[in-house]
């Protein structure tokens, strides 16, 4: 084992590398990213980065970039992979370059779900993924009067707080009957619903969105599907996400609600692991397979298969 590359350069993809280095591999490792930043937490993009705390987009960072020249880390920002070649075991990126593996991890991650209406093109229409989606929506929330929110998750609820801390009026559109739902149970939902409502908050539970409307190019508000017109300068989509499986899928690997791999989150090629958000697991005993979005799996996972990968081969 020479050659590690992995595709990917958010949590996982981070921890992957770092966890191989204090593993003492002594191997390459390249972390491919699509995105120019270097690895950064997601999680304050929601928080303190909406809210304008001083300097809080500027301390995401995993590592400073010196971390990774120190550990012989290669880290190819802004590059995106293309094609994964499993007969030569080569990774194409967007740039041109070819990068041989013997093991590939894929850390790909999820991307917002599209809401399917008319309107999510107007300015002022905005996804929280990035953290230059951060930055441009902190600066607009700070004038913005009339915010409405369609999507009542965790980002959604996150962003409805920001909202009114920069003192706007807000309205969560959320179309199942509670917010949370898949992640909460009922009592935890009501409970978020009277502390947003006792900050201002109008909730419209069991409402589904029909459009977004504009005039000049610009939102000026989101009209339901009972009919009513709700006002508003600024929209805040956050209706989920979906996995980044699609490079997986044109290399022959099976995908089911994400990468498909076994308790060693290891796919059907011995070569390629997944981890992370994108990865679809078996958890053993009888289980069903499952993925889960969250901060720790990624980490958790990024560990089992760097130790794998190291000589300490334990299932996840």
């Amino acid at each position: 084992m020479e050659r590690v590359v992995v595709i990917g350069a958010g949590q996982a993809g981070f921890e992957i590398a770092r966890t191989l280095r204090s593993n003492a591999f002594t191997g390459s490792v390249t972390v491919v990213g699509d995105e120019e930043s270097i690895p950064y937490q997601r999680p304050p993009l929601s928080k303190a980065c909406l809210v304008g705390s001083d300097g809080a987009l500027d301390t995401v960072a995993l590592r400073p970039r010196d971390f990774y020249t120190s550990h012989g880390i290669d880290l190819l920002c802004g590059n995106r992979a293309v094609a994964i070649d499993r007969d030569a075991a080569i990774v194409d990126t967007a740039d041109g370059t070819a990068l041989g593996y013997d093991h590939l991890i894929l850390a790909t991650g999820t991307r917002n779900r599209p809401l399917p209406v008319p309107g999510t093109e107007l300015a002022g229409v905005f996804q929280l993924r990035t953290v230059e989606d951060a930055r441009t929506l902190s600066a607009e929330l700070t004038s913005a009067a009339n915010v409405v929110v369609v999507g009542g998750g965790f980002i959604g609820l996150e962003v409805a707080a920001a909202a009114v801390h920069h003192g706007a009026r807000v309205t969560i559109v959320e179309w199942l009957d509670r917010p949370m739902a898949r992640a909460v149970s009922p009592t935890t939902s009501a409970h978020f619903v009277d502390e947003h409502r006792d900050h201002g908050v109008r909730w419209l539970l069991g409402t589904a969105v029909e459009s977004i409307i504009g005039r000049s190019g610009r939102v000026t508000g989101v009209r339901t599907a009972g009919g009513s017109l709700l006002e508003a300068d600024l929209v805040v989509i956050g209706v989920g996400v979906v996995p980044n499986s699609e490079l997986a899928a044109e290399a022959g690997l099976e995908v089911d609600d994400g990468v498909v791999v076994d308790r060693h989150l290891l796919t059907a090629d011995p070569r390629i692991s997944a981890v992370g958000d994108c990865a679809s697991y078996d958890p053993g005993e009888g289980s069903a397979r499952r993925r889960l979005e969250s901060v720790q799996n990624a980490v958790d996972h990024a560990r089992c298969v760097a130790d794998r990968l190291t000589g300490r081969r334990e299932p996840f």
